[in-house]
């Protein structure tokens, strides 16, 4: 079945009239050339550059769908130019979901490079509140009213921890 560009933006900007925002996980798919993407938006010298795409497609994306998960959030705490950037890229009746940052939803820290010698140790700021609203809310505040959802990500919780891990969320 083809890809009915029109017939999705119709729809989701009813949707999104009643607040039900139809979006998908990211926006950022070259795979969608030709159907969600015009690739001569894109083009510079008869090529479509990948830092070119991924800087200005959120624009196009937002033509048609009326949400969208942002990752970059669960990475890092999110800096208001960053987001402000991003708010910039919809219009009014567009809204973001944002996953909040790993430094705060991961209760031990993963063994992988990324996260250096916090590797394999006690995260420290599992759920700490006060973190969360001055380095994750207070970056959005800006953009509160595109804000729709922020979504927290856990690791599994272990059966043999019993009700001390949730407890201690």
């Amino acid at each position: 079945m083809p890809f009915d560009r029109e017939a999705i933006k119709q729809r989701a900007a009813e949707l999104a009239a009643k607040r039900v925002f139809i979006g998908t996980s990211s926006w950022k798919y070259e795979g969608w050339f030709g159907q969600l993407y015009t690739p001569a938006r894109y083009e510079y010298r008869g090529k479509v550059p990948k830092t070119r795409f991924q800087r200005d497609s959120l624009s196009e994306y937002a033509e048609v769908f009326k949400t969208v998960r942002v990752d970059a959030a669960y990475y890092d705490f999110p800096r208001r130019e960053y987001l402000q950037g991003l708010a910039d890229q919809v219009p009014d009746d567009f809204r973001f979901g944002f996953k909040v940052t790993d430094a705060l939803t991961i209760k031990r820290f993963p063994n992988l490079d990324r996260f250096g010698p916090k590797a394999g140790q006690a995260n420290q700021d599992f759920l700490n509140a006060d973190l969360f609203a001055t380095a994750f809310l207070e970056p959005c505040e800006d953009i509160r009213q595109k804000v729709g959802v922020l979504m927290f990500e856990f690791s599994r919780f272990w059966p043999t921890a019993g009700a001390s891990a949730i407890q201690s969320c």
